[in-house]
């Protein structure tokens, strides 16, 4: 069953929340979502130059000047999403610009382990307003034993305003109709002699390399996104999901999704090819008509972020 929002309230939604806009909106506050609340909400979106859908979702919350988080939350801090750190990018740095968000890609930056240089990096280079609302932090490729960035979140910049982060596509709808999620990881590696070495020509550790079955756009090593990384993704994923109603099992889950009808009679390497093939580039991702969840490498076609490890697709197929 597709999972439903919480924060973006349509026909039929109940609770205290529909509550909150009834009495904004001078209605009968009964707290049920029926057809004349739906009207009102209509004719209040077309008055503020909204998308007149009936749906309570980020843009309207922001015209009815009310919040669905401040709403619910009091002042203990376990009822916040406390996981996550502010490392704000100077403004500037990104586009101060409210959008409706209609998809969520995930990216891995081809770096190294430190979300907070990652961010850093964004600040200062001369690139213009480039950079992803969240960064995950990583372990060293190295094989060091430091694990203190490992799955931490940073949040570079509010969601609802955007910045450029795919690159050249063919929908420049997608950077501002997006939220960006970056992971720290080194990327594709070579071998060489044995070893692992990453594209800066660092040495990587073998407990920090996944060796694929099947290449991925045309590498088989990498370095891999750790479980706790794999984790604050998740936990990020349905944070956005709930706040922004974007389908988290359309795009990329969807994709693996379709191999497992047939999946369980594949011989096992067939299986993990299959998977594989689920990153692919899609010339629909990439014109903007698949909205939910997608990865980089599914818009572009030199990008292979994020790559198919396991772990990784085993964790987007409980979403």
């Amino acid at each position: 069953m597709p999972r439903q929002s919480k924060y973006v309230l349509k026909q039929g939604h109940s609770g205290e929340l529909v509550e909150a806009v009834q009495e904004k909106l001078g209605l009968r506050v009964d707290g049920i979502f029926g057809p004349r609340t739906k009207t009102v909400i209509k004719a209040f979106q077309i008055q503020h130059d909204l998308v007149g859908d009936g749906v309570v979702g980020p843009m309207t919350w922001k015209k009815l000047g009310l919040s669905p988080q401040e709403l619910e939350a009091d002042t203990d801090i376990t009822t916040g999403a406390a996981w996550i750190e502010q490392y704000p990018l100077p403004e500037g740095e990104y586009v101060k610009e409210e959008t409706s968000k209609k998809w969520i890609f995930i990216h891995h930056t081809a770096g190294r382990h430190n979300p907070y240089k990652c961010i850093d990096h964004w600040a200062s280079d001369q690139r213009g307003r480039i950079g992803t609302h969240y960064v995950i932090g990583g372990q060293p490729a190295s094989g060091l034993d430091e694990t203190k960035y490992d799955g931490v979140i940073l949040q570079a910049f509010k969601d609802e305003y955007w910045a450029y982060h795919l690159g050249k596509t063919k929908s420049g709808a997608m950077h501002r109709g997006s939220i960006s999620i970056e992971v720290c990881s080194a990327g594709r590696l070579t071998k060489k002699d044995n070893k692992f070495y990453t594209w800066y020509n660092s040495e990587v550790d073998p407990s920090q390399v996944t060796t694929l079955n099947h290449p991925y756009k045309g590498f088989t090593h990498y370095h891999k996104y750790s479980n706790k990384q794999i984790e604050s993704l998740k936990a990020l994923l349905i944070l956005l999901s709930n706040k922004h109603d974007i389908k988290l099992d359309i795009g990329i889950v969807e994709n693996l999704r379709k191999i497992g009808p047939t999946a369980g009679a594949l011989q096992p390497n067939l299986k993990r090819a299959a998977a594989n093939h689920a990153f692919d580039f899609s010339e629909s991702a990439c014109q903007g008509k698949i909205m939910g969840l997608l990865t980089h490498g599914q818009v572009r076609t030199g990008k292979d972020d994020m790559f198919p490890q396991p772990e990784l697709i085993q964790m987007l197929l409980t979403l």
